[in-house]
């Protein structure tokens, strides 16, 4: 057999096991998801479970439906994105093995605002009524804070955004704050762990032998907390 139908053979085969691997953990965590459900008194109407790292995509075809509602302050579906109406909109997320872990929200999107007057729109996030941070939204994402890790005490997040200035562009008489592609939340690597996998790789890999510690500080950007 030739060297070139083994390897591509041997990545035909890495790539099943790397599928396979994929879903078995992703079916383990949904049953996990369904379970912690059915074990709480969460009201699944109000509170939409949700999974770490599951990115919601506000495009057509995409999941944005399955988490977030219209009197929440959400525009209908557009190709790209969806727009957040008025002053406010919210999502409400169940997130099981939440309590006390670093999290990250991520949007992916732009502010509308007008080109005239500004340069962005501003917006304000909060976490279950906890000011995380003010993002000055302008032509494009995306925009991301970390949220506070104590400010999730039973794995329930309602996440708010306020837009101090919602806009109609030329041709739409809706007031819009922002236009959103996606949003995902996900876990936050900590010093901590960076300084075990930095301890890993120096042992394990470069036999002890390294000469330049990992560089486990902390930026000066991120909170750990």
């Amino acid at each position: 057999m030739k060297k070139r139908n083994k390897l591509l053979i041997l990545f035909i085969s890495l790539l099943l096991v790397f599928i396979a691997g994929w879903l078995i953990h992703y079916q383990v965590n949904v049953f996990k998801l369904n379970q912690d459900i059915k074990n709480t008194a969460v009201d699944t109407v109000v509170y939409r479970p949700y999974l770490l790292g599951t990115k919601i995509s506000f495009a057509e075809g995409g999941n944005s439906s399955d988490y977030i509602k219209t009197e929440d302050g959400w525009g209908g579906q557009e190709p790209e994105h969806r727009c957040a109406l008025g002053k406010r909109a919210v999502v409400r997320l169940y997130i099981p093995d939440s309590i006390g872990e670093n999290l990250r929200l991520t949007v992916d999107g732009f502010g509308v605002f007008s080109f005239k007057t500004a340069t962005y729109q501003e917006v304000k996030v909060y976490g279950n009524d906890v000011l995380m941070t003010t993002w000055q939204a302008g032509y494009d994402g995306p925009f991301s804070v970390d949220i506070p890790n104590n400010i999730i005490t039973d794995n329930s997040l309602i996440l708010r955004f306020e837009f101090a200035k919602p806009h109609s562009p030329a041709g739409d008489k809706r007031k819009i704050g922002m236009a959103v592609r996606s949003m995902e939340i996900s876990r936050i690597v900590g010093s901590q762990t960076k300084r075990k996998i930095g301890k890993w790789v120096k042992d394990n890999l470069m036999g002890g032998g390294v000469k330049q510690e990992y560089d486990t500080a902390v930026s000066k950007n991120e909170n750990w907390l």
